[in-house]
């Protein structure tokens, strides 16, 4: 069967050891399918990415889907009574009157994913604004209207402002006509919504605007809202801006005889949207005093305070809502993920009564928002958590917490490799230091490559039978996610598996993280950690290099390999075929550590290799060789080298004609003829040195 559903991605997979799939889910449990028939259990810390509080296939609220197949429930009724949705409002404002400090209802509307919300809560926004822009421009008209009638009959005149206004010779309606197009370009202003800098709020077009990564957002900006960003720490930096950029209509007034020319300020904040505990951004959590600091910019820019518990809602961190902790009031909210409990995909804005735009109900709809079957599945839900006065909430604190313990443990005995442990309840992130400095090449090339948190992923699947992931904005930390239900055995697997990642990172051994990411059947040669640490290199050369070379080189033979890399010495010849083979589809690695050589007359140049992971034996299995080598050369180009080559080997893989003869570089590399090894003076290749003599 040709692969067509997102092909990339899935043998991208490959790379990380995370290309398996899974047949079946319970609890904190997923099952391998395996090629001899059986199912291996793996437990599962990731969660449906925090959809799933009551852990896969709750059996209370799969009884209850099947119950509501089985009677037939309707999906599609739309534009009917849907009682099933009332009562889930009502069940979410008994909750808002208890945890939130709201004194009014929240009015609610229903889409069907996370991001679905947050788009409808920006267009709730926008049409609020735009309907404050409407009254303001019939006061305007109504202000002006009654301007002109005085003037006309004698009752006013123009003040000083309004005939500089109108300009030479003007008179009334040049005063209201020139107020009239200055105001068209003040009211035409786009709205702009504000952010964290890490926060993460969806991918469709509207929400991508809203989240701060630029790799997800900045292809798209154009499509998308307006957005700026602002630290956690510095809200107050909204108020600086909206001073420096506010536009202002002109309002003609006549009081006691005069014609006045007064500026109003126009709205132009459409509004700020927060998390409470940010999880792509790498489990950052807001504190009460900057939650504060947030609503009070909100109240002073009148803005509404959009809170996103898309994640963090619903019990996650031992409340249903985050926010509630921080004192942190919304007068939006969304809610999405475990709200379904990983059955149904639905999701939720709750909108303040006072801020609610009734009419937004016939501008906003979806085909299969507010269906009986997601609505019905929710309630029962949110019967769950509310059963037992909250119950689960605080089975979700105490597992939270031991969680918590055993990570923190980790930290203690490794403090130079684990950085922090952050998050709240059953929302909590493991950071690792940057390993973009390590001893090891390899973990330096994933660290700096950006695929560090996706290979230690691997390694924990692999070898424990650990279901985890890196957020997506902090590639560094683990986000880790059970249900309610997670048990001490798994908690202790948890942790005896990152004390085993963290003693490979300690000690360099590189070997430990490559062997399980080649799902080879043969067992890796040795089972204990081998120490690979040295010196610190010595520091760059304080002399100017004449000029940056970068060589865009292969990595790939066995031998290369363990050259490159010597912790990797113990790996057989298959293994390592079977290693560059698998990270076909992510072969660019970050370069390497900068090489320093001379010419004959005595001329420093810098050398940096690109180097990619392909065997020249085995050739371009993936079919992106090319793409691969241009991807370098451009990343090359980039950081400013003026002098790019590519080697004979890649260039007869992609078929362009170059020599073979070579010279054995550093690390295991095949370099041009003439290029330096470890800063021994050397000549260089012709074609470099007439590119530098030019």
């Amino acid at each position: 069967m040709d692969e067509l559903a997102e092909r990339y991605l899935g043998r991208a997979l490959s790379a990380w050891g995370l290309d398996v799939e899974y047949v079946r889910a319970e609890g904190d449990l997923m099952y391998l399918a395996d090629d001899d028939g059986g199912q291996p259990a793996v437990t599962d810390f990731v969660g449906g990415f925090g959809s799933l509080f009551f852990g896969h296939n709750h059996p209370e609220l799969v009884a209850h889907a099947r119950s509501l197949l089985d009677a037939g429930t309707p999906s599609h009724a739309q534009l009917s009574q849907r009682t099933e949705a009332q009562r889930v409002a009502s069940a979410l404002n008994a909750i808002t009157r208890r945890e939130l400090d709201a004194g009014e209802p929240y009015e609610v509307v229903f889409a069907n994913s996370g991001a679905e919300a947050v788009e409808a809560a920006m267009k709730h926004a926008e049409l609020a604004r735009v309907f404050r822009l409407g009254a303001l421009t019939g006061e305007l008209a109504e202000r002006a209207r009654a301007a002109r009638a005085q003037v006309r009959s004698g009752e006013a005149a123009l003040s000083p402002a309004a005939v500089e206004l109108a300009g030479p010779g003007g008179d009334i309606d040049a005063v209201l006509e020139e107020a009239g197009r200055r105001n068209a370009e003040a009211l035409g202003r786009a709205p702009e919504f504000f952010a964290l800098e890490g926060g993460f709020h969806g991918k469709l077009v509207g929400s991508l605007q809203l989240t701060h990564n630029p790799t997800f957002r900045l292809p798209f900006q154009a499509l998308g809202a307006r957005a700026r960003f602002v630290p956690a720490d510095q809200p107050e930096d909204v108020l600086k801006y909206v001073e420096a950029e506010q536009p202002y209509v002109l309002d003609i007034v006549a009081e006691d005889g005069v014609v006045e020319v007064r500026r109003l300020a126009v709205p132009f904040v459409a509004g700020f949207v927060v998390e409470p505990i940010q999880g792509e951004g790498g489990i950052n959590e807001l504190t009460a005093q900057q939650a504060e600091r947030i609503s009070d910019v909100c109240r002073a820019v009148r803005c509404p305070l959009i809170v996103d518990e898309i994640q963090t809602g619903a019990g996650r961190t031992g409340s249903f809502f985050a926010s509630s902790r921080i004192g942190l009031t919304g007068d939006y909210y969304t809610l999405a993920k475990s709200i379904g409990g990983g059955l149904a995909k639905t999701s939720m804005l709750l909108v303040r009564q006072s801020s609610y735009v009734k009419e937004f109900e016939l501008l906003h709809s979806s085909t299969y928002a507010k269906d009986s079957f997601s609505c019905a599945v929710t309630e029962k839900v949110l019967e769950m958590l509310e059963r037992d006065d909250g119950a689960a909430y605080r089975q979700a604190a105490e597992r939270g917490t031991r969680l918590r313990r055993a990570l923190e443990e980790v930290r203690a005995e490794f403090p130079d490799v684990v950085r922090r442990v952050r998050g709240r309840g059953l929302l909590l992130g493991f950071e690792f230091a940057d390993q973009s400095a390590s001893g090891s090449p390899m973990i330096r090339n994933y660290a700096r490559s950006g695929f560090f948190g996706f290979a230690v992923s691997g390694f924990l699947l692999r070898k424990y039978g650990l279901r985890l992931m890196p957020t997506g904005s902090a590639p560094n930390t683990l986000r880790i996610q059970p249900s309610y239900a997670i048990d001490d055995a798994a908690i202790d697997r948890l942790a005896a598996g990152l004390h085993d990642i963290c003693a490979v990172l300690r000690h360099q051994d590189a070997l430990q993280l490559v062997h399980p990411l080649t799902a080879v059947e043969t067992p890796a040669p040795r089972d204990d950690v081998w120490d690979f640490r040295s010196p610190e290199p010595p520091g760059p050369d304080a002399e100017p290099a004449a000029a940056r070379v970068a060589f865009v080189a292969e990595l790939g033979t066995p031998h290369a390999l363990r050259r490159f890399d010597p912790s990797l010495a113990g790996l057989d010849d298959t293994t390592l075929r079977a290693f560059v083979a698998r990270s076909a589809p992510v072969r660019a690695m970050a370069p390497l550590p900068p090489v320093r050589c001379r010419t004959t007359e005595g001329t420093t140049v810098e050398v940096t290799v690109f180097p990619l992971l392909v065997d020249e034996t085995v050739g371009d299995g993936a079919g992106t060789l090319a793409a691969d080598v241009a991807g370098q050369v451009g990343a090359a180009h980039a950081t400013g080298h003026t002098t790019v080559v590519v080697s004979p080997a890649l260039r007869r893989l992609t078929g362009t004609d170059a020599p073979t003869t070579g010279v054995r570089g550093p690390n295991g590399f095949q370099l041009p003829p003439g290029f330096g090894v470890d800063a021994e003076p050397a000549l260089l290749p012709a074609e470099l040195a007439e590119a530098l003599r030019s």
